[in-house]
């Protein structure tokens, strides 16, 4: 089972089934109260993605707890295969690519977020500069276009400031965090 079989949605939904198992209503609450609420799905979206990760041998519905457990509607709660475990170690350690750090830079935060108990500092650390490396190199090619390319009028010269802004932003972060995370190894 290939893991880049799955849409970056289904990786997020795996990520969170391996964090904890979930119900598709608990999913549906997870990103309506926190800020992964941009991958906010309609039940139209998300009861056939945890359809294909099950169809996909990736998580399976949990046995119902205890004989009273069946009801008029039961709840499907879903949890990892290992198939599914190994799937998403696979996804976090895909390697930044320069193609994707400014397309998929929220999922490459994502996969920060969910590497924290399941990899070593060194590894996310690893990880961490792999992205400032690929941003260091987007933020140069932006400043190099900038700087020779004739826009030809305010408007797309504002809206290539603000990208400019938002990746050096970003490159600013991963830096930062690098500096917290190797001060918090070495003190420890």
């Amino acid at each position: 089972m290939s893991e880049r079989q799955l849409t970056s949605f289904e990786h997020i939904l795996l990520g969170l089934i391996c964090l904890a198992p979930s119900s598709g209503y608990d999913l549906k609450r997870i990103f309506a109260v926190t800020p992964m609420g941009i991958y906010q799905p309609s039940s139209g979206a998300l009861y056939p993605a945890l359809r294909r990760l099950e169809l996909k041998g990736l998580v399976r519905v949990q046995a119902p707890a205890g004989a009273g457990a069946e009801s008029a509607r039961r709840r499907r709660v879903y949890e990892p295969t290992q198939a599914g475990q190994a799937a998403h170690m696979d996804w976090l350690r895909t390697p930044v690519e320069a193609a994707t750090v400014s397309r998929d830079l929220g999922l490459h935060l994502m996969r920060f977020v969910m590497m924290e108990h399941l990899f070593t500092s060194e590894e996310v650390i690893e990880f961490l500069q792999s992205l400032a490396d690929e941003l260091a190199a987007l933020v140069a090619q932006l400043e190099q276009y900038a700087a020779g390319t004739d826009l030809g009028s305010r408007h797309p010269a504002l809206a290539l400031d603000h990208g400019l802004a938002v990746h050096r932003a970003s490159l600013r972060w991963a830096e930062r965090t690098i500096a917290a995370l190797s001060a918090e190894r070495t003190r420890s």
